[in-house]
């Protein structure tokens, strides 16, 4: 199968923007944002096996960036004087410089306005991406693709994933961490509500509510293709439940209620962690508690920092290959309010 991709430079306030606005393109398949330079990554799409051989693309999910690449792939070939139109239309209506297309070398960067097509090797990125797929045997869990036809090894915890997809399958460290995390509260920890806050494809929720048979676990992400991975990996693991839910925390009113939770997971960033500090204090029960991860080990002492401020107390941290979580447990003494956003 032959793809293409469109790449255009944008600024922070528009990223989201453009990227709602090319999925109505014929022939959309996936919408990514990367940072170039940063050399750490998040990958959020089923082409991952693509951009993984392209050591230019690094995916900046969340950072805080004044521009960004937006790269969008379609499964068929593109009308270039069709596409330049749709996006200056944008453009005009945003009162923004219009786009032209342009010639990239591999060792310069994007200007801003500008459109860059290529033609991607045509391959069976979906086989390319099950090659790439490992069994993952960490600690009691055995976490392995929906390709794989084998036996769980005795006294593991076995969780199935979508194997055509590249994100929330457990490999990055920040994931491992959080599993590490689970089976240590399990030894001594036994939660009733968990929520898998960006939950993505549902892989710690589901290693909750297999760790911890008699929970309840909720799902939530802004993204509804991960609540509908989610939905798909639940199905793979016999898991039935309706506490799958496309939603922001910040609303969390109709779905997330004070003192409802026992643990939360929120394997996300440090931005949004740091912002979210108050609502997870407010969520949880007295004395619960909450793993924190999708952090730099740098950015551990910080967010620590940041929690303790609400009445966390930190109770271990985890590191890997530069990555790392914390575990943190909310004082019971600790005076809360719906409304909090410091």
């Amino acid at each position: 199968m032959n793809l293409w991709s469109l790449s255009i430079r944008i600024e922070d306030k528009y990223k989201n923007l453009f990227s709602e606005y090319f999925e109505d393109f014929d022939g959309f398949m996936s919408a990514s944002l990367f940072n170039q330079g940063n050399k750490s990554k998040k990958s959020s799409n089923i082409l991952d096996a693509y951009f993984r051989s392209n050591e230019n693309i690094n995916l900046g999910e969340f950072h805080e960036n004044k521009y960004w690449i937006l790269e969008v792939v379609f499964d068929k070939e593109l009308d270039l004087k069709k596409i330049k139109e749709k996006i200056n239309i944008l453009a005009e209506n945003l009162n923004i410089i219009k786009y032209d297309y342009c010639v990239q070398s591999k060792s310069s960067k994007m200007k801003l306005n500008s459109i860059l097509i290529k033609k991607i090797i045509n391959k069976n990125w979906l086989e390319e991406n099950r090659k790439s797929f490992p069994v993952i045997n960490l600690d009691k869990f055995y976490i392995y693709g929906s390709h794989i036809q084998r036996s769980c090894p005795a006294f593991k915890i076995p969780i199935k994933v979508n194997a055509s997809v590249a994100f929330g399958t457990g490999t990055h460290a920040t994931t491992k961490c959080c599993l590490k995390d689970l089976t240590y509260l399990s030894r001594f920890y036994k939660p009733k509500v968990i929520l898998d806050y960006g939950c993505g494809t549902g892989i710690l929720g589901i290693a909750s509510k297999k760790i911890f048979k008699q929970s309840n676990v909720f799902f939530v992400d802004i993204d509804k293709n991960a609540v509908k991975l989610t939905k798909e990996n639940l199905k793979f693991n016999f898991i039935n439940t309706n506490l799958v839910y496309q939603t922001n925390i910040f609303f969390y009113k109709k779905y997330i209620m004070k003192d409802k939770y026992d643990l939360v997971i929120a394997n996300i960033l440090y931005y949004p962690l740091f912002k979210l500090a108050p609502i997870f204090k407010n969520i949880l029960k007295p004395g619960a508690k909450i793993i924190l991860s999708g952090l730099l080990q740098n950015q551990i002492p910080y967010i620590i920092n940041r929690f303790n401020k609400f009445g966390f107390n930190e109770q271990k941290k985890s590191k890997m290959n530069g990555w790392g979580s914390v575990i943190m447990k909310l004082n019971k003494g600790t005076i809360k309010g719906l409304n909090e956003f410091e």
